[in-house]
């Protein structure tokens, strides 16, 4: 499979080519949409691809925050369905780092509230928070759709390009 900077550059063209992709087809193309959708594809790109599942310079890019992945890496096989499957992988890692950043965001509460508000109820806010996510991805469906589109469409370009790359060298 390629190196990590080979997805890069691979990343990095292929970006171009998602952008002018999703001027030709999405249903009501917009600039604004067109960043979003390209900012989702080059984040996914290069911290969210497909190999989060081993020590790998996407894993080593989170910095401090790497060790949200480290369960990922325990529940997910390197190359499986799971991780590098062409719509699944993007789906699987969108859905954990949601789960994850309400998980910290509740951490984080229960902490403050323990030694500055007593008061607050962690599960409550992060709950109010998720809901008004939940609103949000209602309300701007064009948005979120042009957020998980390039999310998903970065995961698939990796997982393409691992799988051509291995089947060049077999064939060759």
């Amino acid at each position: 499979m390629p190196n990590s900077q080979t997805h890069d550059i691979i990343t990095v063209f292929t970006a171009a080519g998602a952008n002018a992709a999703y001027f030709h087809f999405a249903p009501h193309p917009q600039p604004n949409l067109a960043i979003l959708f390209t900012a989702a594809y080059l984040f996914a790109g290069y911290a969210c691809a497909g190999d989060l599942d081993l020590v790998s310079t996407e894993f080593r890019r989170w910095g401090p925050l790497r060790f949200i992945w480290l369960p990922y890496q325990k529940m997910v096989p390197h190359r499986s369905w799971i991780s590098h499957g062409l719509l699944l992988g993007g789906v699987v890692r969108i859905c954990y780092l949601l789960a994850m950043c309400a998980l910290l965001m509740w951490g984080g509460l229960k902490v403050y509230s323990y030694f500055y508000s007593p008061s607050l109820n962690p599960t409550a806010v992060t709950a109010e928070k998720w809901s008004s996510l939940v609103y949000l991805m209602k309300a701007r469906p064009l948005e979120t759709s042009a957020l998980i589109g390039g999310f998903i469409l970065a995961g698939t370009t990796h997982s393409l390009s691992d799988f051509t790359w291995s089947w060049f060298k077999r064939r060759f």
